[in-house]
């Protein structure tokens, strides 16, 4: 059995995150080598929007060196910051740089949605109004209807919160004309929530890492040359070609 991967996911991550490659190892399949490397985001404010661009293009021509196929940048929040037309200039920019098809979560998290007939969401935020608000413009401008949205007003996402609070967040804010939920964050244990959620609500759940992956192993393996079996608790997204 070949040990080494034949095909290749670059990944762009903020320097304090600990929750994407893990899950990515966990719930990606075998046969999908994932490469990473790390750059400073939103630093809590400290960078701005073009400081960020500049090292996002870096980092996508270290990723070129590891021969990835595609590349995700991950950073939900700060690219929904930039809106849709920045976002799209800043990845036109790495695959101007890199020659590497490139996409980023947020735009993975929009092709979740559409992908699962999601028109009308809750969404969940580890943030507070101010995040959230920019993301709803985000999303409603994309045509994703946001009936309700709930934070837990943190100053940052944070991976020790555990898993049954986004759990409890959903059962609580649920609402009867929302489609389903999108919880929005990197740095945080939401994708263990997802099966939770789905089996106790009945309706599907997207991540911000979810998404990620999900997107990266149809733009690279495609869904359905990618499992034998689907892993347990990634959520009916994964059940969409």
């Amino acid at each position: 059995m070949a040990i080494l991967p034949t095909r290749g996911l670059g990944l762009i991550v903020s320097a304090g995150n600990r929750t994407v490659e893990p899950y990515f190892r966990e719930f990606g399949p075998t046969n999908l080598g994932v490469f990473s490397t790390r750059m400073r985001m939103g630093s809590g404010g400290n960078r701005t929007l073009d400081e960020i661009a500049e090292d996002a293009i870096v980092a996508g021509k270290l990723l070129t060196d590891a021969k990835v196929d595609v590349i995700c940048l991950q950073g939900t929040g700060i690219m929904m910051e930039r809106g849709s037309s920045g976002e799209a200039e800043l990845i036109a920019s790495i695959c101007k740089a890199t020659s590497t098809p490139t996409y980023t979560a947020t735009q993975a998290a929009i092709e979740a949605l559409q992908a699962l007939e999601l028109k009308k969401i809750v969404l969940i935020h580890p943030l507070g109004e101010t995040p959230m608000a920019r993301e709803q413009a985000y999303l409603e401008g994309l045509g994703i209807s946001v009936t309700h949205s709930v934070g837990r007003g943190g100053r940052e996402q944070s991976a020790s919160i555990p898993l049954q609070a986004w759990v409890d967040l959903a059962k609580q804010n649920d609402r009867p004309d929302a489609d389903g939920f999108f919880l929005s964050g990197s740095n945080t244990t939401m994708f263990e929530a997802i099966a939770q959620i789905e089996s106790e609500l009945g309706k599907p759940a997207v991540t911000s890492v979810q998404a990620s992956l999900w997107a990266g192993i149809r733009r690279v393996l495609g869904m359905g040359n990618a499992y034998e079996s689907l892993p347990a608790g990634a959520g009916k997204l994964f059940t969409v070609g």
